[in-house]
């Protein structure tokens, strides 16, 4: 986990070094931004991929496609996108434009993850419900195996005497 912060921190200090002054450029902003949101997501994927270490070969299809999704840019919304009269505020200065965006990011981000984290609690409860049904087959062959046993040896016993 500790990779991960510092994974997150270097994107962050790329994200300051490319903003430098670009009040004029929103869209440029908006873009790094983006690239940011990316960067954060493929270091998730990444830490995922490093504690799992192939453990669930099911999630690696799942962290495969996030990771070709990110790679095309197909999972969020353009750079370019208009912005929203509604959520514009009068004479909103560029830092809070920026931070607004950051936050709507954030919570992109956040969506995102929650959408992973339930597709991880379905694959491990089916993997639990699989188990679970597996094991009480084993039970049921065990306790078949008991009988056939128990009649075998009372078949032999009966047969000594």
């Amino acid at each position: 986990m500790k990779k991960l912060g510092a994974r997150m921190h270097q994107c962050v200090d790329k994200f300051i070094e490319k903003l430098g002054n670009k009040e004029s450029e929103p869209e440029k902003v908006k873009a790094s931004l983006n690239d940011l949101e990316d960067n954060f997501k493929e270091c998730m994927l990444d830490t995922a991929m490093d504690c799992d270490q192939g453990q669930h070969l099911e999630l690696i299809p799942l962290l495969e496609k996030e990771r070709d999704e990110l790679r095309y840019r197909g999972n969020r919304p353009p750079a370019l996108e208009v912005e929203d009269p509604e959520t514009q505020e009068p004479e909103e200065s560029f830092c809070d434009k920026v931070m607004r965006w950051f936050c709507a990011m954030m919570e992109r981000l956040r969506m995102w993850w929650q959408k992973f984290v339930a597709w991880v609690k379905e694959m491990v409860a089916a993997l639990v419900h699989a188990v679970k049904a597996l094991w009480k087959e084993f039970e049921s062959f065990c306790c078949s195996l008991a009988e056939l046993l128990r009649s075998f040896f009372s078949t032999k016993c009966s047969e000594l005497q």
